[in-house]
């Protein structure tokens, strides 16, 4: 039956915002009521919706206001004739009569029959529990993150984080997931109220793969204090204004934190709670000597007493110093002043608590990479690339100066159009013979026809190239002569685009192939694809590894097919051959750095040398260094000192102790909110996948983090929401997650209710308070007490009302509430609270023993 109409001079309620108090409706115009709402001292148009206004209800035993004189006293009963007879015997209209405080203490509220949804308050009660999960001590605060849960990774977490504060060095192969076991970190000191302004220090090539990171991984909103950035605080705020008073979650590149010492004292100045600093062994100081420049930048905010992670590859025997001055950097009291690294290595000693070093074999190796060389027998075909790469070796060094000229052989290796998009008009001979090597080019003839053979076989192919231009034209190739469609990734691609692109790729019936800058290689999930082909090969070995490194994951359980091209002669085929001699393809390097700085400086000498004739005994010497130094880092001592190592036989038991309902019951929150605060909703048949909008609708006009009108599309499952990055994750950091929540613990939305339910073998009548924001790490989050109509306390009452699903009849509030001695019996049982506590939300309740389980 649907509700009366409201008339002038109705007096209601608001259901989702209590603190406007009660309201008397002024006008009436069709569905929409003008309100005025004394105690807050506003007025309102409101739409005549039951779920969100309903009539002012009174109750015996209420203080109340007499509107005409402001007299106050409290209500004894209601009489026949609607009017109500107070305690001091006067006997007044209801109209006249308005309560006193509703909506200060839910305590007050209940005693006053103020009753709220039961729906609003299993909402609240189910939020409460995912804080809880979100701020323990366990594995719930660590999660949230779009990622696969790795034992070890959760091991390094757990470990970093057992200490105040955080002093943690993580120093993983490459390929384990030290940024993710940082991210981790970041997650838990972030949720459990332990940091707030946070500073990321990474190299400048990995800036922006944080950021991304960050963001769509994490739901991490973190700046970039570049130069521009700097420029706009000073402009905005002044020069001498904080750039980190401005931004509290920052990314600099090691780089400008090097060449603006000010920054250094800024950070210092201001207080970093989290630093965290990626390719730490870039921090270097020798015996006696202060320190590099980037020592120097990152020292001294790292010598604050804050949370601090370092992120380093596996340290080589020679630059033992290096490694244990960044341990010293953690924990100086472990070492003091000077000390010799060599004895210390040698004493045997575990080296303080605070590193973690786990290898590949620690948790059972990854699949084989497969390394598959392609030789394609097209004489005329190479030599037109060979001779467009002699003819940039063999210029002048003109206005550009070395850097332009190996630039331009750079791209003539890369592909003959990559090298026409810098030619200037005055090279029209060379730039016919780019258009014709392009037509001719060997690698892309043969990627079209086995492009095909790949789709008919179902089979998803990852391509890489240097240059946006060498992209477009092997695209344009690809789909003439293989016709088939071909899928891009490439850095002027808007960031929606590429989730799109990416999206259509992933998709069993959607392209087969996918052509990538470099711009692929910065924290995208491509496990999926079989195989890589690395249609031209970088300079810099660490570039290729990144290439590698999207199909050559943890938790890949197929082997990696790279392949590659091998030129028949010239500077192409040497590099070929250097790569293939180094291992790169056959495992990672990490930990070699420096010897792989020297080969890319090798290859650009080698590129720069016109009268040489380029071949692979060149680079014997580079060959072998890189090979020693990679045996060094296999026998390194570390291994055996670090303390509590993890080991494959861990997994098991950490995997158990990760919350199985922390997806479910975020899923329950968010979801089970948004329709309570009429949000558009939808779920996808089958899936966990919403669509939740901010609509029209909507019951407010405000949710914290979240612009009215906006649209999600996520999910609320991990292993969908690692699949599917098209989509957002509903988890902890999200916008609409983090606002739901924020809504329930500002506002006052379900913090009173009536429950009656099968007390499974208990019974009797009784008061459920929680507080939030109490308990201790077993109870993290809020704490609940029961007590019963006598006062005595109840905890066995209070677990079986918390522990999910809150399973309750529906009660009519006036059946409880009308009765006599019903705000007395709230205020017994209240008096039996701790004193000087308000509880968040409290809830009178009856427990029946019933053999049928009550309807939800």
């Amino acid at each position: 039956m649907s509700p009366p109409p409201w008339q002038i001079g109705d007096r209601l309620i608001h259901r989702v915002n209590t603190d406007l108090g009660p309201g008397r409706v002024t006008a009436v115009k069709g569905r929409t009521l003008s309100v005025v709402f004394p105690f807050a001292g506003t007025s309102l148009s409101l739409i005549a919706d039951p779920e969100v206004l309903a009539p002012l209800a009174l109750s015996p035993g209420q203080r109340v206001v007499v509107e005409d004189d402001g007299s106050r006293g409290r209500l004894e009963k209601e009489c026949d004739d609607g009017r109500w007879q107070l305690e001091d015997g006067r006997t007044l209209p209801a109209a006249s009569l308005w309560p006193v405080a509703v909506g200060i203490s839910p305590l007050e509220r209940l005693a006053a029959g103020d009753i709220d949804n039961v729906e609003d308050f299993a909402n609240r009660l189910d939020a409460l529990l995912l804080r809880r999960i979100r701020e323990a001590r366990g594995l719930g605060s660590f999660l949230g993150g779009r990622i696969r849960l790795f034992p070890h990774q959760l091991y390094a977490a757990e470990q970093a984080t057992r200490a105040d504060p955080v002093r943690w060095l993580l120093a993983d192969e490459v390929g384990l997931g030290k940024t993710v076991e940082a991210c981790l970190v970041l997650n838990r000191l972030l949720h459990t109220g332990r940091a707030q302004r946070v500073l990321v220090v990474a190299p400048a090539t990995l800036t922006v793969q944080w950021l991304g990171e960050l963001w769509r991984k994490y739901h991490q909103v973190f700046v970039l204090l570049d130069d521009d950035r700097l420029q706009d605080v000073a402009r905005e705020h002044g020069s001498d204004f904080n750039p980190f008073d401005v931004y509290r979650r920052v990314v600099v590149s090691l780089e400008n934190l090097v060449a603006n010492p000010r920054l250094t004292e800024q950070a210092v100045a201001v207080g970093i709670d989290l630093l965290v600093v990626d390719e730490a062994h870039h921090l270097r100081r020798p015996r006696g000597h202060p320190g590099n420049p980037a020592w120097r930048a990152v020292a001294p905010i790292a010598q604050q007493n804050n949370h601090v992670l370092l992120l380093t590859a596996t340290p080589l025997e020679e630059d033992a110093h290096g490694f244990l001055r960044l341990i010293q950097l953690l924990h100086p009291a472990s070492f003091p002043g000077e000390f010799d690294a060599a004895e210390r290595l040698a004493s045997g000693l575990p080296l303080p608590p605070c590193t973690t070093s786990t290898r590949r074999v620690d948790i059972g190796g990854f699949p084989p990479r497969r390394h598959l060389p392609v030789t394609v027998n097209d004489p005329a075909g190479w030599a037109a690339l060979d001779a467009l790469v002699e003819s940039q070796r063999r210029l002048p060094v003109g206005a550009g100066g070395l850097r332009r000229k190996a630039d331009h052989v750079r791209r003539a290796l890369s592909s003959p159009a990559a090298l026409a998009a810098v030619l200037t008009d005055l090279d029209q001979d060379l730039r016919a013979a780019c258009l014709q090597a392009g037509r001719d080019d060997p690698r892309a003839q043969w990627l079209a026809t086995k492009a095909r053979e790949w789709k008919e076989a179902g089979e998803k192919t990852l391509v890489f190239v240097a240059d946006r231009e060498t992209l477009i034209a092997l695209k344009q190739t690809l789909e003439t002569v293989g016709r088939i469609r071909v899928g891009v990734f490439h850095e002027d691609l808007a960031p929606g685009r590429r989730d799109i692109e990416v999206a259509q790729f992933r998709m069993g019936s959607g392209l087969s192939l996918m052509i990538s800058t470099e711009c692929g290689g910065e924290g995208r999930n491509f496990e999926f694809c079989r195989r890589l082909v690395l249609f031209d090969l970088p300079w810099n070995p660490v570039m290729v590894e990144q290439r590698i490194g999207r199909l050559d994951r943890i938790g890949r359980d197929r082997d990696v097919e790279i392949v590659t091209f091998r030129p028949p002669g010239g500077l192409a085929a040497a590099i070929s051959r250097l790569y293939e001699e180094l291992g790169l393809y056959a495992e990672p390097m990490g930990g070699l750095d420096r010897e792989l700085t020297r080969v890319e400086e090798g290859i650009r000498e080698a590129a720069l040398a016109p009268e040489e004739t380029v071949d692979a005994a060149r680079f014997l010497p580079l060959v072998r260094e890189v090979r020693a130094a990679r045996a060094r880092v296999r026998d390194a001592a570390y291994h055996e000192l670090h303390r509590e190592p993890y080991s494959a036989e861990m997994a098991g038991s950490i995997l158990a102790r990760v919350p199985a309902r922390l997806d479910e019951l975020t899923e329950e929150v968010v979801a089970g909110g948004c329709r309570r605060l009429g949000f558009d909703t939808e779920q996808e048949r089958g899936e966990r996948v919403w669509a939740l909008e901010f609509g029209s609708r909507a019951l407010v006009d405000h949710l914290p983090g979240v612009v009215p009108g906006t649209r999600f599309l996520g999910t609320f499952d991990r292993a969908c929401a690692v699949t599917r990055e098209e989509l957002d994750y509903f988890a902890s950091g999200h916008p609409l997650v983090e606002g739901l929540l924020a809504e329930l613990e500002d506002g006052v939305r379900g913090t009173v209710a009536l429950l009656e339910m099968d007390g499974a073998g208990f019974a009797g009548f009784g008061l459920l308070a929680l507080y939030q924001g109490e308990g201790d790490d077993e109870e993290a989050g809020f704490r609940a007490l029961a007590v019963d109509a006598q006062g005595r306390p109840r905890p066995e009452w209070a677990q079986r009302l918390i522990s999910p699903p809150l399973r309750t009849r529906r009660v009519r509030p006036e059946a409880w509430t009308r009765r006599r001695g019903w705000r007395e019996l709230v205020e017994k049982m209240a008096a039996a609270l701790p004193e000087h506590t308000v509880p968040t939300a409290c809830a009178a309740f009856r427990f029946t023993r019933q053999d049928k389980e009550p309807a939800a």
